[in-house]
């Protein structure tokens, strides 16, 4: 074989190997379809309200421009909260708690943030149960009265939470207020939201913001189970929503995973090459 066969026959091996990978990520697209449940299994993360670091992006976070696997919870059980996850030290993602994924109504992008309790309404007393307090140390947390979970209609505070130890003030006579319909649901906040005033830190929660009230059960459409780093930024160029502060190390390690990715298959075939050449000189 002269050096313009083996040249073709090169090329058509790198086709044949990136047609391979091709077909397995559109198999896993199906596969992780059927096996999680979920309608959409892959999603693109747009803002940084769920990094633990504005300039860099690691593995293990969800980060801007990651990718994350989505899974459909099974039933309300499947799901853990922060508070809920504090005595057994269930963690995902670098924190306590699962991070949910929930469609609000009227809203078209979903919200991608960390189930950080749950209140349960209480309709004798006109407020809200939050019995995952009782598992936390009373140091952790605060309420007016005589510090009771049960029939709260005031507020809450949580204190040193998340990775940035930030007191997450909840508002439950705001909440009440903002519903027709009262009704329980999750508490959720994305691991980067907080506020910096007079040096003390405090969470902000979706419930005010994002949406008035708790997140209900039926808003949400899965949990994320894990994450392909940086890959998401392709697709935020594409469409021409990158935001300006996408971590400063996201595009480097994407490019270096690109050409990995790329030069793989030359580097399997010159390989090879070498290895028929070596068997050959020894013939």
């Amino acid at each position: 074989m002269d050096q313009r066969e083996e040249l073709s026959c090169g090329l058509r091996r790198m086709m044949l190997a990136l047609g391979c990978v091709l077909l397995a990520f559109l198999l896993s697209m199906g596969a992780l379809t059927v096996l999680l449940g979920a309608q959409t299994p892959l999603m693109v993360v747009e803002s940084r309200s769920m990094q633990h670091d504005d300039n860099s992006s690691a593995i293990g976070i969800i980060d801007t421009g990651d990718v994350v696997v989505v899974s459909e919870p099974r039933e309300d059980s499947d799901l853990m909260t922060y508070l809920g996850s504090l005595n057994d030290g269930y963690r995902s993602f670098g924190e306590y708690g699962d991070v949910v994924i929930c469609q609000t109504p009227g809203e078209e992008v979903p919200i991608v943030h960390r189930a950080l309790c749950e209140l349960v309404y209480n309709s004798s007393a006109g407020g809200f149960d939050i019995p995952e307090l009782a598992g936390v140390p009373a140091s952790m947390w605060t309420t007016p009265g005589d510090g009771g979970w049960q029939g709260l209609s005031d507020w809450v505070d949580l204190l040193n939470v998340g990775h940035a130890s930030v007191t997450v003030h909840i508002d439950l006579d705001e909440i009440l207020g903002s519903m027709n319909d009262p009704h329980g649901g999750l508490i959720t906040m994305g691991d980067n939201n907080w506020n910096e005033i007079d040096g003390a830190r405090y969470g902000v929660i979706d419930q005010g913001t994002l949406v008035d009230e708790p997140i209900k059960w039926e808003w949400i459409i899965g949990r994320v189970v894990g994450e392909v780093p940086w890959i998401g930024t392709v697709r935020l160029w594409l469409t021409g929503t990158a935001p300006s502060y996408l971590p400063e190390n996201t595009v480097v390690l994407l490019m270096a995973s690109v050409i990995s990715i790329a030069v793989l298959p030359v580097v399997l075939w010159a390989s090879a090459r070498a290895v028929e050449g070596r068997d050959r000189k020894r013939g």
